[in-house]
């Protein structure tokens, strides 16, 4: 047998000679190496393509971030506003009105205090305190005294920006008479009814807190204020007596110098805005406020968020009664 097959192939081999054709070896056995010593050939990586996750069902809508208050008071505010912006003609249209009173929500469990200020409006000093004031969406009680009205279309334009800004307007007597050396209940009435009139005649605003200079004080006073529907506002806090230095009053606000007192929640705070210190003190003081956690409402607001409510003609050094 074997002597036949290597004649068929020496036939063969001959056959290819003549015929010009090559033939080749049979091909090698395949390797035996293990697989996992194979390399795979290399290939281009191909960006994975990014799509958005589908949702099956919607996300619910993010809760209320604040608890609004719900009560007669709060109501009487946000529609008085509402007519004191659409008069100021700050907003082109009602939906905008309508969200500049919700940026003025007030959380009834978050602390707060009262920013107030004496004796202005000054122009160059009030108008950029409001520019502050707006800058934080924060909110203060401005004490004026009447006179400053007469015949003055810039002052009554800086108070009427104050109330379209959520500003409280009070009353500071009309030149800041000492009511206690005044002859008679007489005249303390007519400085108190004369300073309401030019704050409604200038912005339609109705005062509701009366502040007397010096806070001096005596039984007319708050006979007077309880029959015009005010109560008579001092303070617990003060920021500026006898200080001109901003940092300094920025540090009475937070521990008084004289007394070492600290501010706590419901503090009414008192300032004046008389002079061009007084801006950068609030610069200062806002901020500072509002990092601490402090809502900065209105007199109002405070003694409306109180336990015993606003009490027209009582005295009020903070948010409480005593």
């Amino acid at each position: 047998m074997r002597r036949v097959l290597t004649a068929a192939f020496m036939i063969l081999l001959t056959a290819a000679f003549f015929c010009g054709c090559t033939v080749l070896p049979p091909p090698p056995e395949p390797s035996r190496a293990p697989q996992a010593a194979r390399m795979p050939p290399e290939r281009t990586a191909v960006p994975a393509r990014r799509s958005t996750p589908r949702l099956e069902t919607p996300l619910p809508p993010s809760p209320t971030p604040v608890p609004r208050v719900n009560a007669p008071w709060y109501r009487e505010r946000n529609t008085a506003l509402f007519s004191l912006i659409q008069r100021d003609g700050c907003c082109a249209s009602d939906a905008e009105i309508d969200a500049a009173i919700e940026r003025m929500y007030i959380d009834p469990d978050k602390p707060m205090v009262a920013l107030t200020f004496d004796d202005g409006p000054i122009p160059g000093v009030t108008d950029r305190i409001l520019d502050v004031l707006e800058q934080y969406n924060a909110r203060a009680t401005f004490f004026v005294c009447g006179w400053r009205f007469r015949d003055n279309d810039h002052v009554k334009s800086i108070a009427r920006r104050a109330v379209a800004l959520g500003c409280e307007i009070g009353n500071h007597t009309w030149g800041h008479e000492d009511l206690q050396k005044l002859h008679n209940i007489v005249e303390k009435r007519r400085t108190l009814k004369d300073t309401n009139k030019a704050i409604f005649d200038a912005t339609g605003f109705v005062a509701r807190s009366f502040r007397p200079p010096g806070g001096h004080i005596d039984w007319d006073i708050n006979h007077l204020a309880r029959e015009s529907g005010m109560a008579v506002v001092l303070w617990s806090q003060s920021g500026n007596v006898n200080e001109t230095d901003p940092e300094k009053i920025a540090q009475n606000v937070q521990k008084q110098a004289v007394n070492g007192r600290e501010l706590q929640d419901g503090d009414i705070i008192l300032l004046h805005d008389t002079k061009p210190y007084m801006v950068n003190a609030v610069e200062i003081i806002v901020p500072q406020l509002l990092e601490e956690g402090y809502q900065l409402v209105t007199v109002w607001e405070l003694l409306n968020c109180s336990e015993e409510g606003f009490v027209p003609g009582e005295t009020y050094c903070c948010q409480t009664l005593h």
